[in-house]
């Protein structure tokens, strides 16, 4: 059905402006008298996904919830006849209001109750609540749009494996203002993704009105994007259900996405009890309801709703009232174990670009998938990271459009359907895009999901300065990234084979990002020197040690990055031009940080220096110091860093910004005079 061609009472044509004018019109209009016997199934769910949300209104107006519920009474046809279109094995990505869809989908009503009960029996054990569900074949988080590429992701799944199966992605009207939905409609139409968007328009977002909120055409921004577009409204069943079977049919028959726009009504608040639409206008929609006028002309499902309420009522009052532990709720997937274990490093001749590009050679061999901007043949990536690739496996990897988020979410959808993804971030400043992605979606999904989701995603990106590419291309991120629990933060070096991190990555379920530099690409690995032993400590991603063959050390200098590269190389020009004798401790592993080689090495040397590449303040020389410290070695302290201000393009002026080697050696000579007067923690 093609509402834009309604005519109010003058005979004048409704605009999607007139969002309420256009609804009113097809409430008053609509005649559902002959939708049942036949639907009498859709129907009863309608009711049952209505009265489990009019219980939890009653269970929070009496105390017995926590948190917030964002009803969709008045919107359960929406769900259910987009759900009734759907098998076993297709999936939906959901919103905040997202009851409706769940139950539509997966039937699991009793475990939905107990999870907004905070209960152990709940689908995710109570820990999600009202707006991050999971189930087989269901997902659902509050951020608005976030999962609309982790939705293109598990499409993409579906079309690599050549199954006939669908992704249902529901959003509000509301979320037309994120930028990552168009992120999504973009690499779903460039892709040919079976992923149908279901925008839900029910005239408000929170308590902005439509028209106060979406600018133009709703339906014409699909279409831009070449989107086939349908449209229905929940006053008129019969034509919603066909058109909702219509939608489905051609995103499974033609794999290709769909935009599915309904028009509906929300007829109780956003959230709980806060609503300031005018009460009249309320009353109104209230009175057209179909659930309601159905129920009102078929006694029968007068007796249904009544045997639902009971049913319901039984189950809240009998279901065991357990709740998850501390214990149980605490361990995350971050591989936080020091081991003993010492291994001597030795690298093949190699550099360090052609390592790692054999390394994501083996991962795609694998069954791996790798997603980025400009990484196909014949341009190989912005640093050649990737060349050949795509030759040798078409279909895996996937050069995407300048769009960060959307592919940082696409592969995290990859990931959740089993697939190793790699993304690459062209630079890491551009890691700023993707926050979302990494803080509301893959860094959660294993807690709030119940430990039922896995999300072997890895993010790969160029950081640090030192090739005069300015202000947004050269900045080091790494002290906005460690902060995110549940997310391993791995700092890559040519002075270990990257392939080594590659192949540990490979057995790790949980989400990476791996920082590499840009000033490594082109150096050799690491090759041995008779008077330094290089070693690494403590099994997977664990530290590496740079220390003298015959001298003694006397200064901890811990490091990573390209900086760590540097200092390796003249770590001998170090003892001859400041009289220190530094072991050399290169992090590997940014978070969770080992602190357990760098405090075995300041207990010796009573010097502990910190390098790292960004500036210091709040940054990962902070940790370290703190840690050390809360271990009770006591140890002079020092840290050096870049600038606390963005690094300029000025060659000269760029390497007076950044912690080079020169800079180390002239802050250690001023370092070693003063230890002798005041012990204590100095920043540079």
């Amino acid at each position: 059905m093609h509402t834009d061609t309604l005519f109010d009472a003058n005979g004048e044509r409704l605009s999607e402006g007139s969002t309420l004018e256009r609804f009113r019109c097809w409430a008053q209009n609509a005649r559902n008298d002959s939708f049942l016997p036949d639907n009498l199934d859709a129907v009863e769910q309608a009711l049952l996904i209505r009265e489990v949300e009019s219980a939890f209104l009653d269970l929070f107006s009496r105390g017995l919830m926590n948190g917030t519920v964002h009803t969709c009474i008045g919107q359960e046809f929406s769900a259910v006849s987009v759900a009734a279109n759907l098998t076993a094995e297709d999936w939906i990505t959901s919103n905040h209001r997202c009851h409706g869809h769940f139950i539509a989908k997966t039937g699991l009503w009793q475990g939905l109750i107990d999870e907004l009960m905070g209960l152990a029996s709940g689908v995710c054990k109570g820990i999600g609540s009202s707006q991050h569900l999971f189930a087989e074949g269901f997902l659902s988080n509050g951020p608005q749009g976030a999962l609309l590429p982790v939705g293109s992701g598990i499409a993409a799944h579906f079309k690599l494996k050549r199954m006939p199966n669908i992704v249902a992605s529901f959003i509000g009207e509301g979320t037309l203002g994120e930028g990552v939905v168009y992120e999504a409609l973009n690499l779903a139409a460039l892709r040919s993704l079976p992923q149908l968007f279901v925008c839900e328009n029910n005239g408000y977002s929170q308590s902005t009105p439509q028209t106060a909120g979406v600018a133009g055409s709703i339906t014409d921004r699909a279409a831009a994007f070449g989107i086939k577009v349908f449209e229905a409204n929940t006053w008129q069943l019969a034509d919603l259900f066909e058109t909702a079977s219509a939608a489905a049919s051609y995103v499974r028959d033609e794999g290709k996405p769909a935009f599915l726009l309904m028009g509906t009504y929300r007829l109780k608040a956003h959230s709980k009890g806060d609503d300031d639409r005018d009460p009249e206008e309320i009353a109104f929609f209230e009175e057209k309801d179909s659930l309601a006028r159905l129920v009102a002309d078929h006694p029968s499902l007068e007796k249904t709703r009544t045997a639902l309420r009971n049913t319901i009522a039984t189950h809240i009052e009998s279901v065991e009232k357990t709740r998850i532990s501390v214990e149980e709720y605490r361990p995350d997937q971050l591989p936080r174990k020091s081991g003993a274990k010492s291994t001597a490093v030795s690298n093949e001749r190699i550099r360090m670009v052609q390592a790692i590009n054999q390394g994501l050679e083996k991962a795609l061999a694998a069954g791996g998938m790798l997603l980025g901007e400009d990484i196909c043949d014949p341009y190989g990536g912005a640093f050649k990271v990737t060349k050949g690739l795509s030759t040798r496996f078409p279909e895996q990897v996937i050069g995407s459009p300048i769009s960060e988020a959307g592919i940082a979410g696409m592969g995290a959808g990859l990931a959740l359907m089993g697939h190793e993804s790699y993304v690459e971030i062209m630079f890491g400043d551009f890691m700023t895009n993707i926050f979302d992605q990494l803080i509301n979606n893959v860094s959660k999904f294993h807690h709030m999901y119940a430990f039922q989701a896995s999300v072997p995603v890895r993010i790969r990106t160029p950081m640090g300065g030192k090739r005069g590419y300015g202000p947004t291309h050269s900045q080091s991120l790494e002290k906005h990234l460690v902060g995110i629990d549940n997310l391993l933060v791995l700092a890559a070096t040519s002075l270990e084979d990257p392939r080594q991190m590659t192949e540990e990555l490979s057995g790790y379920p949980g989400p990476a990002i791996v920082l590499e530099n840009k000033t490594d690409y082109g150096r050799m690995l690491w090759q041995d020197k008779p008077e330094l032993t290089l070693k690494k400590l403590g099994g997977d991603y664990g530290s590496l040690v740079l220390a003298p063959t015959t001298r003694q050390p006397n200064v901890t200098l811990v490091c990573y990055g390209g900086t760590a590269r540097e200092l390796a190389d003249k770590v001998e020009d170090l003892f001859v031009e400041t009289d220190c004798v530094a072991e050399l401790i290169v992090l590997t592993k940014l978070h969770p940080l080992d602190i357990t080689p760098i405090t075995r090495s300041v207990s010796r040397t009573g010097t502990l220096i910190v390098v790292e590449d960004g500036s210091c303040p709040f940054g990962i020389g902070a940790e370290v110091l703190a840690q050390v410290a809360e271990a009770g070695v006591a140890a002079n302290v020092y840290r050096i860093g870049a600038e606390p201000v963005p690094i300029p393009s000025i060659g000269e002026l760029e390497h007076e910004m950044l912690p080079t080697y020169e800079r180390v050696a002239q802050r250690l000579r001023k370092f070693k005079e003063g230890l002798r007067a005041t012990p204590g923690i100095r920043r540079s």
